[in-house]
């Protein structure tokens, strides 16, 4: 099967200059479900699929403590960390107490809405970890390249690190950013505050569904300077400052509710440093971080980056020449400015990981919780064309299927 979305996928690359957008997204869309699941049903369904979130590590585990949101809710960082009247029965378990109770609680809720157990969690991840296929190419259409957003399909849709977003939380975190993202974008381009405050929403939720995607703002930093760009910044104001609102209406329903999101850092850095973390030293991972990163993507990534660099470099030096007009045409007009929207988005995903590395917010296992930066990092393979963006897939869809056959991942 895995096989077939391959072929399949350069099929697609082939023919996404002329299907319609709609019909482009829905096929990138249920190429990328058939790949997660294909990846995903390598190992079988038992152990590939259904027990991969029963882990005792996981947020299955803890769900039966859960009596009602309000209480979990303001309880929550008690028991993040080991301390006084909180020992090794009462803490919670290390993926509840590594995110914040918003991640658990969507377990907690499809278990009570009769969906329980680990092939419905699997299920959900991998559909609300394929919406990423869909709002990427979406981001990049509204911010202005329409031609990069239809060769990004194929990329996102056979993305590598599917291999770790199919049944994993991370990728269902991922969906979330990116939908909100993309929502963000429509709305500001479009005019449409109620879109940009969804888009908010999405994104308030983001960062409370794990603490590290707080540095997704700044890809929607970046976002928000290029609707500016492009539309003025009265134009856009309004869907921008309804974004904010939705997005505080998220963090002032977890204070109403009794969780304070700096508390719980505070909280999770303390229990970080009681178990393995203080046994990981920052001068290895620094480095060690972006290795597992390029495993998860493929070395592609590179590939993606070092062309977003060298269009920039390329566009700097045009600076006062045609395509200077284009930087500051309101539509965008021109493809040095359509490459270059690209490029800035896919920088800001590197940008943001660099981030994560240096403040050490991350130490290992970047594989997994950088896969929302490594979705905007990949978007700068939409600058490969022709022959080299067919050899390119090939590669990357490769790169997965041997890491996820050759490889223990630990998922």
């Amino acid at each position: 099967m895995a096989v077939w979305c391959v072929v399949l996928g350069l099929r697609l690359q082939r023919v996404a200059v002329r299907l319609s957008w709609r019909r482009l997204l829905l096929a990138g869309w249920l190429l990328n479900l058939a790949w997660m699941c294909s990846l995903t049903l390598v190992d079988g369904l038992q152990r590939g699929w259904i027990e991969v979130l029963l882990d005792p590590n996981e947020y299955l585990h803890d769900l039966h403590r859960i009596s009602d949101p309000a209480t979990f809710m303001s309880s929550f960082t008690h028991y993040i960390a080991f301390g006084p009247g909180v020992g090794d029965e009462l803490v919670w378990t290390t993926h509840v107490a590594g995110h914040p109770p918003l991640a658990t609680l969507i377990f907690w809720l499809l278990a009570r809405i009769g969906l329980g157990g680990g092939f419905w969690a699997g299920a959900l991840c991998i559909l609300v970890g394929s919406t990423a296929s869909v709002a990427l190419p979406v981001a990049i259409r509204q911010l202005g390249a329409e031609g990069a957003a239809r060769r990004v399909v194929p990329f996102v849709a056979l993305f590598p690190g599917a291999v770790w977003m199919a049944v994993s939380a991370d990728g269902l975190f991922a969906g979330v950013a990116l939908s909100g993202l993309a929502l963000l974008c429509r709305g500001a381009m479009r005019g449409r505050i109620l879109i940009g405050m969804v888009g908010g929403l999405l994104l308030g939720v983001a960062v409370f569904l794990s603490y590290g995607l707080l540095l997704f703002g700044l890809v929607v930093l970046v976002a928000m300077v290029l609707t500016v760009r492009r539309r003025g910044l009265r134009s856009v104001l309004a869907p921008w400052l309804a974004a904010t609102v939705g997005f505080v209406a998220v963090a002032a329903v977890h204070l109403a509710l009794g969780f304070n999101w700096l508390s719980g850092l505070t909280a999770l850095r303390v229990r970080y440093y009681q178990g393995i973390a203080s046994q990981r030293p920052f001068s290895y991972f620094v480095y060690a971080n972006f290795a597992a990163w390029l495993v998860s993507c493929s070395p592609l990534l590179a590939v993606g980056v070092a062309r977003s660099i060298a269009a920039l470099r390329r566009g700097r030096r045009e600076v006062g020449g045609p395509d200077r007009i284009a930087v500051l045409s309101p539509d965008g007009g021109g493809n040095g400015m359509r490459d270059r929207i690209v490029c800035l988005l896919a920088l800001s995903g590197v940008i943001a990981a660099l981030t994560a590395d240096l403040s050490a917010m991350s130490k290992a296992e970047t594989e997994r919780i950088w896969l929302s930066f490594g979705l905007i990092a990949y978007s700068g393979m939409a600058l490969l064309k022709a022959r080299s963006a067919s050899w390119a897939l090939l590669a990357s869809a490769t790169w997965a299927l041997l890491v996820n056959h050759l490889l223990n991942t630990g998922w």
